[in-house]
């Protein structure tokens, strides 16, 4: 396993488009940004439609479960925070439920519990959640749901 993320080095303030994410995070909700109007998910929320420019928006409730899309491993990070934790790999998840009616698929990023060696893409993933130690908000990472079978591509570093 990485090394622990020191969470009381980050101050959580959300802006108003985050807002309501943090605020589910409390209950270890993940959301995504959806289009009230053509349907369309993605994240992380910003205040309009990437599809169809449209500013009538909402939120839907992600289960969090996916697979590795990407990842890659870090090595020397830039952020005080994350140094106990190194080496580790951040990850890109594409979502079992964030597929839109276009085929896209809706892609989270986050940190990794698990450690660099054991990520592989294609793995299926679910959330964990970390509790910060200064404020109420849950923060979520990625959490390998099965051990690579042989011949999956992994990071050779």
């Amino acid at each position: 396993m990485p090394g622990p993320i020191d969470y009381a080095k980050i101050a959580i303030d959300p802006d108003p488009d985050m807002k309501d994410w943090w605020e589910a995070t409390k209950q270890k909700k993940f959301l995504l940004r959806k289009c009230n109007d053509c349907g369309h998910k993605w994240f992380p929320p910003y205040p309009g439609c990437k599809k169809c420019s449209s500013t009538n928006i909402g939120w839907v409730e992600s289960s969090g479960k996916g697979f590795v899309y990407t990842y890659n491993v870090v090595t020397q990070p830039i952020l005080a925070h994350f140094v106990p934790a190194v080496p580790y790999s951040v990850a890109i998840v594409e979502l079992e439920d964030g597929t839109n009616t276009d085929g896209s698929k809706t892609r989270i990023a986050g940190v990794v519990v698990d450690d660099a060696d054991d990520v592989a893409i294609g793995l299926p993933t679910v959330l964990a959640w970390d509790d910060h130690p200064k404020q109420p908000y849950k923060i979520p990472r990625i959490k390998l749901a099965a051990k690579a079978a042989p011949g999956m591509w992994k990071f050779q570093g």
